[in-house]
C-alpha cells in the first residue's frame, strides 16, 4: 500500500534572504547571489558557547537578556512551561542513526533502472550554498510509462553541525524538500525515500537538476554533510500498471519565493496548456527566523513591548490567481531536529522532520480563466507573518488529449477575504495568557468543457483553529496547547451524470512546553526542560454515486521529553537526557493495516513493535 500524502516536514536554519523582493529569477536555479546567506553568528567562530547560544535567529529576546548578563546559554527557543525540577541525572553523549515509524515504500517487483544525482557529494567545504548540478536523462533501458519513480536520499555527517535545509529541483520543479539531523561527534547516517511518480512528465525528457544543501563548515561547525541521491524508475508489469500522473508539471519561479512581511509576493507568470482540464497547486511552505515557531508568537502589541516575536499564533497562506483569492493553506506546526531542545529528537524526529510533503490547493474551478494561452500570476500572502516565510510550488496539470482548446467558467465563488480571528488576553507585569481562535469556510465551483462533455468541480472547505498560550517572562516559560482542524470536500460531476466525492479531514494538535530556569541556590547552573506532544491525524473517503469506494485513516504521533542542565561557568553539560516515541497507524476500509510503535531513551531505541 502507498500511504497517502502524509505531511512530513523539514527544517532549515533560519537565514535572512539577501534580497527580500517578491520577484525571483525564472531560471530553474537562481544564482548563488540571490539565495539566502548564513546567519551572521555562524560565520563568527570566536566563542563556541556564544555560537551555541545564538544559534537561532528567531529565538526569544528574553534569552538575549540572559546573554547580556554574562551567562552561557544554549538557545532552544522559548517554547514553553514544564516543571522546574529535574528528577533525572543522566548524560546523553551519543545516539544511534535516526529512525522512523513510517512504513517503507512498497516498490514494484518489475524491472527497474537507477539514475544517480549525487554520489557521496560533500556539502560545505566549497561554500555555503554550492549546489550539486547535472542533467537528468531518463534511462533508455526503462522507458516510460513507469509504474513508480522513487527518490532515495542518504546522508551522513559527523562532528558539530546544525540541522540544515536540503532540496532537489529537476527542470525547475521542486521534487523534494527536507532537512538533516544534527550529528554526533562519531557521525550518523540517515535515509529518506519518497514516491515522486507524480513528476513523471518532468522525468520523461532530459532536464537540468540541482541538489541544494546550504551548509557552513569552519573551525566551530565541523560537520561536512555527504549526500547520495538517486531516482529509480520501475517499469510496468503484471500487478504494476502505469500510474495516472499529471500530463504536465510546471514549477513556480524555479526557486524559492521569500516573503518577509504581510504583503503579497508573486511567482513568475505561468502559462498553462490550452487543453487543460484540471489543475492543482502543491505548495511547499516553511516559516523561518521569528516564524520558525510561529505557533508560539504573541500579538504584535505585546510582542513589540517585550521584545518577542509578533503576529500571534495563527497563520494562513492565501493563494491568489490574477488577484482573485483562490484558496488557502493552514500550515502544519513543524518541529525539526534542532527545535525546542535537540535532545527531544534523538533518534526519533518529530512529525515531518526529514521530508515535507506539499499542501494541495485545487484550482480546477478556475480553469476557465487559465486556458486562454496567456501568462497568469499566482501570488501568496502569509497572514500575520512575523518574519519570514519561504514558499515554493508546482502546478500539476491534467490535459485533454482529444482537444487543443478547452473552455470553462467559475460558477460559484464564496470566499471571504480573510478568516475570522479572535484573541482574548490577560496580561500582567511578568507574563500573559492568550487564547487565539480563527475560523473560515469557502466554496468555489466551476466547469470545464472537455472532449467528453462538461465536467463540474466544487470545492468546499471548513477550517477551525484554537490556541491557548501561557507566558511567564520571569522564568522564560511558555505553555502552548493548539489544534487546527481542516475538512475539504471535492465533488466532481461527470458528463454521464456520475458523481465522485473525495473528502479529507485533517487535525494538527500540538502541546508544547519548555522553559529556561535558573533555580534559587542553583550553584551556577541553568535547566532547559521541554516536552512536546505532536500529531497529524487524517481521514480520506472517496465515494462514487453515494457508495463509498475506499476510506483511509492515518495518524502519526510523537511524544518527547528532554532536560538539559548546564554549568553557567564552564558551559559543560551536567544533565543531558531525552526520551521520545512515535506511533504511526494507517488503516483502510479494504483491510489494509500498518501500525508501528517506536520508543527511545538516551538516544537509542528501546521499543520497536510492528503491530500489523
Amino acid at each position: 500500500m502507498r500511504v497517502p500524502r502524509c505531511v512530513r516536514g523539514p527544517r532549515r536554519i533560519p537565514r535572512r534572504p539577501k534580497s527580500l523582493s517578491g520577484s525571483r529569477e525564472a531560471a530553474w536555479v537562481a544564482p548563488a547571489a540571490t539565495r539566502p546567506e548564513p546567519p551572521p553568528h555562524e560565520m563568527n567562530t570566536t566563542d563556541v558557547n556564544t555560537q551555541i547560544a545564538s544559534r537561532r535567529a528567531g529565538w526569544r529576546m528574553a534569552f538575549r537578556r540572559v546573554l547580556a548578563s554574562g551567562f552561557v546559554v544554549i538557545a532552544v527557543g522559548l517554547m514553553v512551561l514544564v516543571s522546574g525540577s529535574v528528577p533525572v541525572a543522566a548524560l546523553e553523549t551519543n545516539y544511534q542513526n535516526p529512525v522512523t515509524a513510517l512504513p517503507p515504500l512498497v516498490r514494484p517487483t518489475t524491472t527497474s533502472c537507477t539514475v544517480t544525482l549525487t554520489d557521496h557529494v560533500a556539502f560545505g567545504p566549497s561554500g555555503y550554498d554550492v549546489p550539486a548540478t547535472g542533467t537528468l536523462t531518463p534511462p533508455a533501458s526503462c522507458p516510460a510509462p513507469w509504474s513508480m519513480v522513487a527518490l532515495d536520499y542518504t546522508g551522513s555527517v559527523a562532528g558539530r553541525q546544525f540541522d540544515r535545509e536540503t532540496e532537489i529541483w529537476v527542470g525547475g520543479v521542486l521534487i523534494y524538500f527536507g532537512t538533516t539531523p544534527e550529528p554526533t561527534p562519531a557521525g550518523i547516517t540517515w535515509h529518506v525515500e519518497k514516491d515522486v511518480s507524480q513528476y513523471a512528465a518532468v522525468f520523461a525528457s532530459s532536464q537540468p537538476y540541482a541538489v541544494h544543501l546550504p551548509n557552513v563548515v569552519n573551525n566551530v561547525f565541523t560537520g561536512i554533510i555527504y549526500v547520495t541521491s538517486t531516482l529509480t524508475f520501475y517499469m510496468t508489469g503484471p500487478g504494476w500498471p502505469a500510474g495516472r500522473y499529471p500530463d504536465a508539471v510546471i514549477g513556480l519561479s524555479g526557486d524559492w519565493i521569500f516573503d518577509p512581511g504581510r504583503a503579497p509576493v508573486a511567482a513568475a507568470p505561468v502559462t498553462l496548456p490550452t487543453n487543460a482540464l484540471r489543475v492543482g497547486l502543491e505548495l511547499f511552505a516553511k516559516g523561518n527566523s521569528c516564524d520558525e515557531f510561529w505557533y508560539g508568537s504573541e500579538p504584535d502589541a505585546y510582542a513589540n513591548a517585550n521584545g518577542l516575536c509578533g503576529g500571534g499564533a495563527f497563520r494562513e497562506i492565501q493563494v491568489t490567481v490574477d488577484g482573485t483569492l483562490a484558496g488557502v493553506v493552514w500550515p502544519f506546526p513543524y518541529l525539526f531536529t534542532g527545535g525546542v531542545n535537540p535532545l527531544l529528537w534523538r533518534p526519533i524526529a518529530a512529525v515531518g522532520a526529514y521530508n515535507e510533503d506539499p499542501y494541495p490547493v485545487d484550482l480546477t474551478p478556475f480553469i476557465g480563466m487559465l486556458v486562454d494561452g496567456n501568462p497568469h500570476t499566482i501570488a501568496f500572502t502569509v497572514v500575520n507573518n512575523g518574519f519570514y516565510w519561504q514558499l515554493g510550488g508546482n502546478l500539476l496539470v491534467g490535459e485533454d488529449s482529444g482537444l487543443a482548446q478547452t473552455s470553462g467558467a467559475l460558477t460559484t465563488y464564496e470566499v471571504a477575504p480573510d478568516a475570522d480571528q479572535g484573541v482574548v488576553q490577560t496580561t500582567g507585569n511578568n507574563g500573559a495568557t492568550f487564547q487565539f481562535s480563527a475560523a473560515r469556510s469557502l466554496t468555489v465551483a466551476g466547469y470545464v468543457d472537455t472532449s467528453g462533455g462538461r465536467v463540474t468541480t466544487t470545492v468546499h472547505e471548513d477550517f477551525a483553529f484554537m490556541s491557548h498560550q501561557v507566558l511567564d517572562l520571569v522564568n522564560f516559560r511558555e505553555n502552548i496547547q493548539q489544534t487546527e482542524s481542516i475538512t475539504s470536500t471535492t465533488t466532481t460531476v461527470f458528463p454521464d451524470g456520475s458523481v465522485r466525492v473525495a473528502s479529507e479531514a485533517d487535525s494538527y494538535p500540538i502541546v508544547l512546553a519548555s522553559a529556561f530556569i535558573i533555580p534559587p541556590g542553583s550553584d551556577g547552573f541553568f535547566q532547559l526542560p521541554a516536552h512536546v506532544d505532536q500529531e497529524l491525524d487524517r481521514t480520506i473517503t472517496i465515494a462514487v454515486n453515494n457508495v463509498v469506494v475506499v476510506s483511509l485513516t492515518l495518524s502519526d504521533a510523537t511524544s518527547a521529553s528532554a532536560v538539559l542542565k548546564r554549568s553557567l561557568s564552564t558551559g559543560q553539560n551536567l544533565v543531558a537526557t531525552g526520551t521520545d516515541r512515535e506511533l504511526f497507524s494507517f488503516t483502510t476500509s479494504r483491510g489494509g493495516c500498518y501500525i508501528h510503535d517506536l520508543e527511545a531513551a538516551q538516544g537509542f531505541v528501546t521499543v520497536d513493535i510492528l503491530l500489523c
